[in-house]
């Protein structure tokens, strides 16, 4: 009897998760706009290049009093041949982070490495980047974050070995640190790749870029999870991509930090909005809509479900929704290669949403 009704159960437990959604494409699109609209930002841009340097680090710098010394110091003791520029946008900062930068300026004058600082209205992280990276004046260029640092000698290993082997995009491994403790992370492959998805992680920081990769890009103006085009675009290209072992970038962990908050706030919406709008401006950097870029968006279809798992169930089901509408817009016919993925692909392409749910 027990057994019978364990059956019983499971067959209506079964018929219950498989449930289709019944939110249309218009209701979902339309409720996560009106919860947290689609930002107008856009990836493809055209950046003025005058090359005089070896290296152009970019830092953006808001309310960076705490960290910023820390940050220019781990750049200005780095024993380099290479010439190197040092721009730090200050975006709009209200504390005191503009009288130290100027400080800075002066004791760092007549060093080897060269700075400016360019002061501006608040733009968030994308728009303080763009408007260094809208003048782009190394032959490379490093992303660093005001409360981060750069090890000793990564300036002198990342060019040595990107010039050895021409690279386009190089990335070394990482460690992430708070005033207790210190964690140190592998890059996953060493050597050379070319245009591999998943190879480069989506992480502005810890790479080095060849100026012919930025040229025609930007950080989208107005998202959260700006850094997506990283991983979804620029690592679809055919670019000669390194991966070292050696340690080039300390990332300072931060509890006050959007990553830390974001999964309350219904901006996490933001990383549904960035997917879609990665794969509209694909034909723009002639990225094709191939198995490569099918199987990033079924992982980053679990991605997205993550970071909006406190919003509301209408939130989750309507980006749910959308999902399944980029599958059938730009993928019709695909199916995963990873067997680690094919059921939350079947979940997806039958609008199973509570399925879903339970599998991710």
């Amino acid at each position: 009897m027990i057994k019978k009704i364990i059956k019983a159960v499971n067959v209506v437990f079964g018929n219950f998760v498989r449930v289709q959604s019944r939110l249309s494409f218009d209701e979902a699109r339309k409720y996560l706009q009106e919860i947290s609209p689609k930002p107008k930002g856009t990836c493809y841009t055209k950046n003025k290049l005058a090359i005089q340097y070896d290296l152009h680090i970019i830092i953006p710098a808001y309310n960076a009093e705490k960290y910023i010394k820390e940050c220019l110091k781990s750049v200005f003791i780095q024993v380099s041949e290479y010439s190197v520029l040092v721009t730090v946008v200050n975006d709009g900062s209200t504390d005191q982070t503009s009288i130290i930068l100027e400080n800075l300026k002066k004791l760092y004058k007549g060093s080897q490495i060269d700075i400016e600082i360019i002061n501006q209205d608040n733009k968030g992280y994308s728009g303080a980047r763009n408007t260094a990276l809208s003048f782009i004046r190394g032959k490379y260029i490093i992303f660093l974050d005001a409360d981060d640092i750069l090890p000793q000698d990564t300036i002198e290993v990342m060019l040595d070995t990107a010039y050895e082997y021409d690279a386009d995009i190089l990335q070394g491994s990482w460690y992430t640190f708070t005033n207790e403790e210190k964690k140190e992370y592998r890059v996953k492959e060493s050597g050379r790749k070319t245009g591999s998805q998943g190879y480069i992680s989506g992480y502005p920081w810890g790479k080095l870029y060849k100026y012919s990769v930025l040229e025609n890009f930007q950080f989208p103006d107005g998202y959260w999870f700006e850094d997506t085009p990283i991983s979804f675009i620029l690592a679809a290209l055919p670019f000669k991509c390194i991966s070292i072992d050696n340690i080039v970038y300390g990332y300072r962990l931060n509890s006050e930090g959007i990553t830390s908050k974001a999964v309350y706030s219904e901006k996490s919406i933001d990383s549904y909005w960035i997917t879609e709008q990665c794969l509209k401006e694909f034909p723009k950097f002639k990225v094709h809509y191939d198995q490569k870029a099918y199987e990033y968006l079924l992982q980053q279809s679990i991605m997205n479900a993550w970071r909006i798992r406190k919003q509301k169930r209408k939130v989750r089901e309507s980006e749910f929704v959308l999902i399944t509408k980029l599958m059938d817009d730009y993928f019709k016919g695909f199916h995963t290669k990873n067997a680690n993925m094919s059921k939350v692909e079947s979940a997806l392409r039958k609008k199973q949403f509570i399925r879903f749910e339970m599998i991710i």
